[in-house]
């Protein structure tokens, strides 16, 4: 079956879409609250469900074809016939960008049903679906294209969306009166444009070095020019290939860094909850963030070319091994963060910069189908984790309604926050297939067997120990972490007493939310059998990498779109290889550090807190038993201290005070403004106004000189005729002589 030629309906439903709502949708609404918001939700709704059956219909497609790469050529971009160049949009169907589109297309509709009752009553609900659909609109660009040009527009869309969408309550204040919405949509956009300009660079450089920036001519170029060991041509300099593309490939990074909040530009995904929890999930848990991911992988062949070339920066480290140490640091360091977070949905947001560091240090260790493994186990499980968060936080809105406009008209009159976890506690029994289905992901999350979250991560951690022992000893430690910030949050959250009036009337979301959550539990529960590993070292030898059937399905399906896998077998390049069957010792290991860190959150938090103002638990000692030990004094006084402060100080004053008021604050956005002033103020009114408006005033000095000889009077044209004369003749005297 071959439906490729319906590949462009990726990009026009989502389209059509957004132009409904724009153009008609708030009118429509308008006119009937109720109505209007069944018509336009469900028409960007099922704009997005029509994109998801297409994008299937190309996975069928390219299993017909054998996984062969398929173009579909649209327009016709840019033309120069002086320089015979040009730009064709086309869309490149491959194993890679088809993952994406179900990715993207399959888990955005689900949120956006999910948004459908998340939204119901917003005064400006048919421009949050605009948002919304303008999104996936984007996203799919950037993920079908053929070319880094195609994928940039997509890349810098996203970003303005996800402007858009963070701060799309921008009139809402918090409780010091500042406009959190506004100014968290501004740091996304002001951040993300940092990395850009990374990206933005790095495209000139490939341009210049391969005249084109289409995928397969720059893949195929850069093998060839470093099989032949051709330099690279600055004007009168001379680069070896392997410099140019680590220049390229740690300006990607820096892209990296800045779309998927990694060090040191990660702050402001946190920030980003301020928006509605529909946006939380589908762009920084789901789709947007994870589009790093997708540049290293798509780049695969440039960063092992830098890896095999053995090219360092400064002739420390290469590129590829920046991008896996940067990922690593980055699990660790915003796992630790989400110790000392109260805010169900920042607990989320570090957990998601957290996993993006698992996912990037993978692609810079080579393991670029363990990357796109756990991307996609990611998209289900913490998308269930960030939608799960928003109906706890509908559950307890609605409860605290209730007590606030009981039969005595007063409520609690104490700093409720709906989205602090100290105000939860017992909700199990109020939002049963909340809880339930917030169980599961979370337990995915922690990466425990046999949920999706503990295959893909299981795969990272293997690829790690088998080649690069410090990673992995990080990322371990990093998984141990993550497992106790979901124990601690499931315990705040669903166990123990209720510990505000608020959770004790929450009751259960209605369905069009719930749904959505058992469908994404669903794939949790069975995600991992997308890329299962064989059993033993015997039966993968005898199978072989890419046998047919059951046995790392994923690994067999994305392989034909990663050329550095190609190039390997072919002895080109030296890839670093991931071993296919299962290590009883690693995944044990998973295990035993994901049951531990759960298990110590149990000790600690078990029974508290008991009330919305006692004080976080790891400040007291976590187990019983420690006082019957010699060590209890050692705890006490400097263990536990010790790592409260560390904790508090990366989250308050390192992450807080630092990298987000004072990097981002004072460096970034005091620099930004000022540039822009100084555009505005002095470059723009000065410079070119004062240019065009100088220019008008002599033009109309000089006019004005000629209009005084313009009397209309006889006798001043005839001096004038005779001056003229008289002129003549004096200059025709001067070249006689």
């Amino acid at each position: 079956m071959n439906t490729f030629s319906l590949a462009p309906l990726i990009i026009y439903l989502p389209l059509a879409g957004l132009l409904f709502n724009a153009l008609f949708g708030w009118r429509i609404v308008d006119a009937d609250r109720e109505v209007g918001e069944r018509v336009t939700g469900w028409v960007a709704t099922l704009m997005v469900v029509g994109a998801f059956i297409v994008s299937v219909t190309l996975f069928l497609s390219l299993v017909s074809n054998g996984f062969s790469a398929w173009f579909v050529p649209m327009f016709k971009w840019i033309v120069i016939p002086s320089a015979n160049f040009e730009v064709n949009w086309t869309l490149q169907i491959d194993t890679l960008s088809v993952t994406m589109m179900l990715v993207v297309s399959g888990v955005g509709s689900l949120i956006h049903i999910y948004a459908l009752g998340y939204m119901k009553g917003d005064m400006d609900y048919s421009r949050f679906f605009v948002y919304f659909n303008l999104f996936i609109f984007f996203m799919l660009i950037l993920v079908s294209g053929s070319s880094y040009l195609m994928m940039f527009v997509g890349w810098e869309g996203v970003g303005l969306c996800s402007y858009l969408l963070i701060s799309f309550w921008w009139y809402r204040l918090d409780k010091e009166g500042k406009t959190a919405n506004a100014t968290a949509g501004r740091k996304a956009m002001v951040m993300n444009r940092i990395g850009d300009f990374g990206v933005l660079i790095a495209m000139f450089l490939l341009f210049w070095t391969f005249g084109t920036l289409d995928y397969k001519p720059i893949f195929d170029g850069a093998v060839k020019m470093f099989e032949a060991n051709q330099m690279v041509q600055f004007g009168g300099m001379s680069l070896p290939l392997p410099t140019v593309l680590t220049a390229v490939t740690l300006l990607f990074l820096l892209g990296v860094t800045g779309k998927s909040a990694q060090i040191p530009l990660y702050t402001w995904l946190p920030d980003a909850m301020a928006g509605p929890t529909p946006v939380s999930a589908l762009i920084h848990a789901a789709t947007m963030v994870t589009a790093g991911v997708y540049l290293l992988v798509r780049s695969d062949v440039l960063y092992e070319i830098v890896r095999q070339s053995g090219a360092l920066l400064l002739g420390l480290i290469s590129t590829p091994d920046l991008v896996a140490w940067v990922g690593a640091l980055t699990a660790f360091f915003a796992g630790l963060i989400a110790f000392s977070q109260n805010d169900i949905k920042k607990v989320l947001a570090y957990s998601t910069v957290s996993q993006l560091g698992f996912m990037v240090a993978a692609a810079g260790m080579g393991a670029y189908v363990a990357a796109m493994f756990h991307l996609i186990t990611h998209a289900f499980f913490k998308a269930l984790l960030f939608l799960g968060s928003g109906s706890v936080i509908h559950g307890m809105e609605h409860g605290h309604h209730e007590i606030s406009h009981g039969h005595d008209g007063h409520g609690e009159d104490d700093g409720f926050d709906p989205q602090d976890m100290r105000y939860m506690g017992g909700l199990r029994h109020k939002m049963r297939v909340t809880y339930v289905t917030y169980l599961i992901g979370a337990l995915a999350l922690a990466g425990i067997f046999p949920l999706a979250g503990f295959w893909s991560k299981d795969e990272i951690l293997l690829h790690a120990q088998t080649h690069q022992t410090p990673i992995f000893i990080i990322l371990a430690l990093a998984a141990m972490g993550t497992a106790f910030y979901v124990g601690r949050q499931l315990i705040m959250v669903f166990f123990g007493q209720p510990r505000h009036a608020a959770a004790e009337h929450a009751h259960e979301s209605p369905a069009l939310m719930t749904r959505p959550l058992v469908v994404l539990a669903g794939l949790t529960v069975l995600g991992g059998l997308l890329n299962v590993p064989y059993l033993s070292a015997a039966a993968a030898e005898r199978a072989g990498m890419h046998a047919k059937g059951f046995w790392l399905a994923l690994e067999q399906w994305v392989a034909p779109s990663i050329p550095a896998l190609e190039l390997a077998e072919e002895g080109v390049l030296h890839l670093p290889h991931t071993p296919i069957s299962v290590s009883y010792a690693v995944a044990g290991l998973s295990m035993l550090l994901a049951v531990g860190g759960l298990a110590l959150a149990y000790l600690i938090y078990r029974g508290r807190p008991k009330t919305y103002d006692e004080p976080d638990r790891l400040s007291r000692t976590p187990i019983w038993w420690w006082s019957i030990l010699p060590l209890n004094s050692l705890h006490m006084k400097i263990l536990v201290p010790g790592f409260n402060r560390m904790a508090a100080w990366l989250a308050f004053k390192f992450d807080g005070e630092f990298w987000s008021d004072f990097l981002h604050d004072r460096v970034l956005r005091d620099t930004f403004v000022s540039f822009a002033d100084f555009s505005s103020d002095v470059l723009d009114s000065q410079g070119v106004d004062g240019l065009v408006n100088g220019s008008a005033t002599v033009v109309r000095r000089l006019s004005g000189l000629l209009r005084l000889t313009q009397t209309g009077y006889v006798r001043t044209y005839a001096l004038a005729v005779f001056l003229g004369a008289v002129g003549l003749l004096v200059y025709f005297l001067l070249a006689a002589g």
